[in-house]
């Protein structure tokens, strides 16, 4: 139980402080304040991925979907990814024991992650707002339907699916700190 927990407020802790350290170099334009809360959220996101197999694949997609989208766009993201990499190094990654599930996951993440990323953008142009589209792009719903599809076939993957929603719930949270900051 409490390793449930712990799992659920390091997915909570992840999406808090990469908001945070997002809206410190976008918002507020302090981006020397931006390093402490970036390198937290790539501390979470290290141990999130030595977790699980289904842990490390869904941390996985939603870097390659923001990477591809181009949203890692300032030098400061670097903190986010030493931690990461510093993290996997000293606790290793979890067992894959499906590749093939692996592929399919991951892509299938990817994709949503990447659409969730463009279709935010789109919904910020107002000319070309739809209420109901923009909501949905606005709180990034491709991926956290994906994760709950994916739950069908790959039952092992409902706590990083779970997870997932945790990390928006404190990615959206941190509006609220960051309005204080």
């Amino acid at each position: 139980m409490i390793d449930t927990i712990i799992h659920f407020l390091l997915y909570l802790a992840a999406g808090l402080t990469l908001k945070i350290g997002d809206d410190l170099l976008d918002e507020s334009n302090r981006p020397r304040a931006a390093w402490v809360p970036l390198g937290m959220a790539g501390l979470a996101f290290g141990i999130i991925m030595t977790l699980s197999e289904w842990d490390l694949i869904l941390m996985s997609a939603i870097i390659v979907a923001v990477v591809i989208s181009g949203k890692v766009n300032r030098v400061h993201y670097a903190i986010g990814f030493i931690m990461i990499g510093l993290v996997i190094l000293v606790l290793g990654i979890p067992a894959v024991t499906s590749p093939g599930a692996l592929i399919i996951t991951l892509s299938a993440m990817v994709i949503a992650g990447f659409i969730d990323e463009r279709g935010n953008d789109w919904s910020d142009v107002k000319e070309r707002r739809n209420r109901v589209v923009s909501w949905f792009f606005e709180n990034r719903f491709t991926l956290k339907i994906t994760v709950l599809l994916l739950v069908i076939p790959y039952q092992h993957f409902i706590f990083a699916a779970v997870g997932l929603w945790v990390f928006d719930f404190g990615y959206y949270a941190a509006n609220r700190f960051t309005g204080l900051l």
